[in-house]
Order: C-alpha cells, then structure tokens, then sequence
C-alpha cells in the first residue's frame, strides 16, 4: 500500500476499536490487566477458574462490571468463553453488546457466527451493528459473508462501511456484484470502504473497473478517489492505466501517490 495511504487505511480499517474505546472511555489495554497473569502463562485449571469468575460476572448487575468481564474473555480461546459471550450479545447494555462481539471477533471461534449474524441484522444500536460486522469480518464463510452482504443495505452508513471492510477482509469473489452496487452508495466512506474491498478480493473484480475508473474521475470526495487508485492496482486491469496517468498527476499528494504506486503494479 502507498506510504502516503497507510495512515487513513489503518484509521478506517480499525475505526471500530478506536470508536468503542472513546465511548466505553477507556482503552481496550485495560482488559489486559484485569486479571494477574495474562491468560497464555496460566495453567488450564486457571484458565477454566478465571473464565468462571468472568461468566459469573457477566451476570452481575454492574453494566461497567460486565462490559469489562466481556472484553477480558477475549483472551481465552476456547467453547466456554465463546459460549458467555454469546449469551453476551442480548445483555441489556450496548456497550456489553458490542464489547462482547468485538471479543468474538477476536477468539475467531467460528460457532459464533449465526448469533453475530443475528446481532448484525436485529439490533437496534448502530454502534453494536457496526462492531458486529467489523467481527464477522475475522470470522469467514459463507453465513458469514451473506450476514455481510446484507448489512451493505443497512439504515446507518458507518455499519454499511463497516460490512464493506469486513468483506474486503473476506475477499469472496461472490461479493463482487454488491460492493460495486455500493459504490453508487451516497455515503463517501462507504464508496471508499467498497472499493478497498474490490481492490483487496483482486483480479476476480475486474468486472467493476469501468464503474471505479468512471469514479476515479468523477467523484468528489478525495478519500474515495484514493481508495479507489489503489485498487485499480491491486485489481491489475491495465484498461485503467490512462486514468491512473491522469490521476498522478492530481494535486492531492495522497491520490496521486497511490496512482504512482498502482501504475507501477500494472506494468510489471
């Protein structure tokens, strides 16, 4: 990826940690220290004692208390933290919602998915919708990417981003037909989220290279227009050389690197 373009990616990529620490005010770091020994040093019979007391206390009355006990269970890799969490995921508090799918997400148990799923469709909090699909994201197949198709429809644009990105991290030749759909979305930063998932799922999108090369010249918002001249790259269609030429030479030093770096992948 372009030197220039690593900073807004990463922000973009990870915006669900950075939006849930802001809002649970507190950082995610502070789960690693809840308990005294960091769950890979512990024996199996801490491990199991530790997650225990962690499900118990899932179930405690303090909403602060659960969301901690539901962001420290995503050090533990195994059925019985994947089970609490799951139950997790319909705790009357938002912010234990979405810290308990953002820890499923991280065990990356896959027997998580159809309750994420049903999370992703049902729940009436954008801000759980959006760390649900940012989970489903680590968690491929094929329940997996239809719960993610189906949220690029979704009423909030940051969880219709959020599916986008998740499906970039799926890179299924499948979703090629509804993340170019989403490139006519009227949200920019499910425009840009759509066409770095074209650009990561690769040459099997080549179909939308017409639709982003028209977009690379049309479209007015400058972070799309960036993602989209990296794609072109990683796509490796050479039919978007001439507008990759006209695009290095644009004002904005973010796109016309990015147009640099993606002409030189496509005369390789």
């Amino acid at each position: 990826m372009p030197q220039l373009l690593r900073f807004p990616y990463i922000i973009a990529r990870f915006s669900i940690v950075i939006f849930l620490a802001q809002a649970f005010n507190s950082s995610f770091l502070h789960a690693g220290v809840l308990t005294s020994v960091p769950a890979h040093q512990q024996s199996s019979s801490e491990r199991d004692a530790e997650i225990a007391r962690l499900s118990v206390q899932l179930r405690t009355a303090d909403p602060e208390g659960r969301r901690e006990a539901a962001i420290s269970l995503s050090h533990f890799k195994n059925n019985a933290a994947t089970s609490a969490l799951i139950a997790a995921l319909a705790d009357s508090s938002l912010l234990v919602r979405a810290a308990a799918a953002t820890s499923l997400g991280d065990i990356g148990d896959s027997s998580a998915v159809g309750a994420l799923a049903s999370r992703l469709a049902s729940d009436k909090e954008d801000f759980v919708r959006k760390a649900a699909a940012y989970a489903l994201g680590q968690l491929s197949g094929s329940e997996s990417t239809k719960a993610l198709v189906a949220a690029l429809k979704d009423r909030e644009p940051e969880v219709r981003g959020a599916a986008a990105v998740s499906l970039g991290e799926h890179a299924d030749a499948t979703t090629v037909p509804p993340l170019s759909s989403a490139l006519a979305d009227k949200s920019s930063f499910v425009r840009a989220r759509a066409a770095a998932a074209l650009g990561a799922i690769g040459f099997a999108s080549a179909s939308a290279v017409p639709t982003l090369i028209g977009l690379l010249k049309s479209d007015e918002d400058a972070e799309v227009k960036r993602q989209i001249a990296g794609a072109l790259g990683s796509i490796g269609d050479r039919s978007a050389l001439p507008a990759l030429h006209s695009a290095a030479l644009d004002s904005d030093p973010f796109l016309a690197e990015a147009a640099r770096e993606s002409i030189k992948k496509l005369n390789q």
